[in-house]
């Protein structure tokens, strides 16, 4: 017996709803005793959903050489007691094996060297999906040690590259912090965008540090040493990283003179 036009739609959504998002709203409103509602159910529900759907890709979601982890998202800034349960973690994809791997090996390059191209490769490819890894996260995908990921980044740091790793753009690890890694560089000449874009920072987030440099630059010429962190409410063992820059750079503690605003310039200098 064929079904009219109205009654044919009509029993389509019904099958339609026959799926995962059906399921879960009904678990929310009848079994887990939820009493929010439906529709606050339902956008609990279409959120569930979707993280599912971006942990599981399917094999043909992945182009080879690729794989899904779990990664702590931009700004899970670790602490004292704070576990992996209570850190926002994000499905991201990265390259295990990539084109440029290959032909590191055909060019016979060191294997210290291809680790730096695989490190720098991930810590990129995590930063672009709104991750950071950890040196341990980066020893457990490529099989090293967490000791010889952080000489590949110390190695870098020193010819002037910053990667992107959790300790570094959340300020959880050793000297120097983003901070001093981004004065440096601005005291080296760069503008605030060629900063932002090697740091992987904010142009707002670069300019926001700088001035907190030049405020320690002013305050050190009327203060003691042991009274900057009260007046700046800065740690310190930033404001002595600071100190250091100033010294290695052969600054006066109090700026003669404040560059404008022109182009490139850094605000509100």
């Amino acid at each position: 017996m064929s079904l009219k036009g109205e009654s044919r739609t009509s029993l389509h959504r019904r099958l339609a709803r026959r799926n995962l998002a059906a399921l879960l709203r009904f678990k929310f409103l009848n079994e887990y005793g939820y009493d929010k509602g439906p529709v606050v159910a339902g956008a609990i529900v279409a959120d569930i959903c979707e993280t599912v759907r971006r942990y599981y890709a399917r094999p043909g979601d992945l182009e080879p050489g690729q794989v899904l982890y779990p990664a702590p998202a931009l700004g899970q800034r670790g602490g004292r007691g704070k576990t992996m349960a209570q850190t926002k973690l994000v499905p991201i994809r990265l390259s295990l094996v990539a084109e440029e791997d290959v032909e590191a090996m055909v060019a016979r390059i060191t294997p210290t060297e291809r680790r730096q191209i695989k490190i720098r490769r991930l810590t990129r490819e995590a930063a672009r999906q709104g991750a950071a890894l950890s040196q341990a996260d980066l020893g457990l995908l490529l099989g090293c040690s967490t000791g010889s990921v952080g000489k590949v980044a110390v190695a870098l740091r020193h010819q002037g590259e910053l990667l992107a790793l959790r300790g570094y753009v959340e300020d959880m690890g050793e000297f120097p912090t983003h901070k001093a890694a981004i004065v440096r560089l601005y005291l080296s000449g760069l503008t605030t965008p060629a900063i932002a874009a090697r740091t992987y920072h904010s142009k707002e987030a670069v300019d926001r540090y700088i001035r907190g440099f030049e405020r320690v630059r002013l305050l050190a010429a009327k203060h003691p040493r042991e009274e900057l962190p009260i007046l700046t409410g800065m740690s310190m063992g930033l404001i002595d990283q600071y100190l250091v820059l100033m010294e290695e750079n052969r600054l006066a503690a109090h700026p003669e003179k404040k560059p404008g605003k022109e182009e490139g310039s850094h605000a509100g200098l």
